[in-house]
Parts: C-alpha cells; sequence; structure tokens
C-alpha cells in the first residue's frame, strides 16, 4: 500500500514537471480544424527545425495573424513537424515528430508575452529551455510580435 501510495506521487511529480516544461501550455487536440495558413520543409537533418512544417492559426487569432499584430490573449499557433521522407524522386511527408505550440499569455513576461511549448506525437509534453531554444529566435520577429509565419492571400 505504501509503495503504491509512493509510486503515485512519483508520477504526479513526472507529470507537473512535464507540464511545466511546456509553460504549462495544455495540447491542443483540435488544431487540425484551425485555419492552415503556412507550409515549408527543411530537409537538412542537422537543422534544428528539420522537417515538414504546417502553421494552423486557431479562430481567434487569424485576423491578428492576417495584421501581423493585435494577437488576442489566449491567441494560439500550432506546428506539427513531419520526417521528411525521400523516395523515388518525390519528397514527401512521413510520420509526425513533434507538435510546437505558441499561445499569448500576457503573464510570460520573459518570451514577449507568449508562452511556448512542445509535444510529442502522443501528445506529451517535451522538455525544453524556451527561452533558449525558442523566444531567442523569436525576438528576431519583435515587430511582428515574435510570429515568424506571415499572411499569404
Amino acid at each position: 500500500m505504501k509503495s503504491m501510495r509512493w509510486s503515485a506521487a512519483l508520477a504526479a511529480m513526472v507529470t507537473s514537471c512535464l507540464v511545466l516544461a511546456a509553460g504549462g501550455l495544455q495540447y491542443p487536440s483540435d488544431w487540425r480544424s484551425w485555419q492552415h495558413v503556412k507550409s515549408m520543409v527543411i530537409p537538412d537533418k542537422k537543422h534544428g527545425l528539420y522537417g515538414f512544417h504546417h502553421v494552423y492559426v486557431q479562430p481567434k487569432a487569424l485576423e491578428a495573424f492576417k495584421a501581423g499584430k493585435g494577437y488576442p490573449e489566449g491567441a494560439t499557433l500550432v506546428v506539427p513537424f513531419y520526417d521528411v521522407v525521400e523516395s523515388g524522386g518525390a519528397t514527401t511527408q512521413g510520420p509526425l515528430l513533434k507538435v510546437a505550440v505558441m499561445k499569448r499569455d500576457k503573464a510570460a513576461k520573459d518570451t514577449g508575452g507568449w508562452q511556448y511549448g512542445a509535444f510529442d506525437p502522443a501528445g506529451k509534453a517535451i522538455e525544453l529551455d524556451v527561452k533558449a531554444g525558442c523566444h531567442t529566435c523569436h525576438e528576431a520577429k519583435k515587430d511582428r510580435e515574435f510570429v515568424y509565419s506571415e499572411w499569404a492571400p
């Protein structure tokens, strides 16, 4: 009985650490129903952003995305990363590798008012340093509220 309580406590601690690693973000399971706004591929496996990327914007964030500014609190963008498969002279999208998430949160002062996180294909948080691993690069787009992707009508 004591062993079971210890196991449950340990599982709860690990789970909360993983949620914190994703910046407290929850996996937005409905992202596939959001507006797809961009796709790109980085085929170099040595690149930190390797893979096929598709950018999805939550409906409440779409007008701000089009304008490049004015993201409301809670606005969320999702970028799934897929493996790059080359076969028979064609480059195609392979299995899902991870899902990156940005969520507007004015309390996230150290990261320009955004929470950043990443999840594995099962929707479990991936540990990462969001300031060094995400926001440092996004600072180059401060004029667009730290969002790289742009609307292309």
